[in-house]
């Protein structure tokens, strides 16, 4: 065979593999649960063409003390968060588990971390510091999810900074991270929602 006709080969390849890769991540971005989070900070890196972002959300450190009796979390474990949606209008962490869940929306993630605190030097209620700390038992996970890092275009991350930057009255950024769920609880980014405005991410 020449090389020509073998370099067509490939390159035909190349492209029907991209081009089931483009269709099946469509196919899950469109029949998948779609939820809405908070976004509580973001963090632009300028790369060439566009802006390297890294998404934060309140699944990134959560209390598993809140949110379930197992207490051992350890680096590198799967991590399952099942989401509800709450009154805002935003989806939030309503349990946590090591396992699969067996109903619910959820979200698939591994740990990066955890720590136990035994005391804590804050008012629970009014969050002021204490002069003597008060014991607690408190289990910290810090989660990811494939969902922290976008490639934003120039007007998508000046609109993130700006909108980041001025909060409103009741501290609210308007601006909320739209995520489609996998049966297996995958999450796929389909775009952000600013001031209520939904920007959907175009896959061609």
């Amino acid at each position: 065979m020449k090389t020509t006709a073998r370099l067509a080969l490939i390159a035909a390849a190349m492209t029907a593999f991209l081009g089931f890769l483009v269709v099946n991540h469509a196919t899950a971005r469109a029949h998948g649960t779609e939820v809405v989070l908070d976004v509580r900070g973001y963090d632009p890196r300028d790369i060439f063409l566009g802006h390297f972002s890294m998404i934060t959300t309140e699944l990134q450190s959560l209390d598993a003390s809140e949110l379930t009796d197992e207490d051992v979390f350890k680096a590198g474990d799967a991590l399952y968060v099942t989401l509800a949606p709450g009154e805002d209008g935003n989806w939030h962490p309503v349990s946590l588990h090591t396992q699969r869940p067996d109903s619910g929306a959820f979200i698939h993630g591994y740990v990066r971390s955890s720590h136990t605190a035994e005391m804590d030097w804050t008012d629970p209620e009014t969050g002021d510091p204490l002069d003597e700390p008060r014991p607690v038992h408190r289990v910290m996970v810090y989660g990811v999810y494939n969902i922290e890092r976008y490639y934003a275009s120039r007007e998508l991350a000046l609109a993130f900074e700006r909108r980041l930057r001025e909060l409103d009255p009741d501290g609210d950024n308007g601006v909320r991270l739209i995520l489609s769920l996998s049966p297996d609880g995958n999450a796929i980014i389909k775009g952000f929602e600013i001031d209520g405005v939904r920007q959907i991410d175009r896959l061609w």
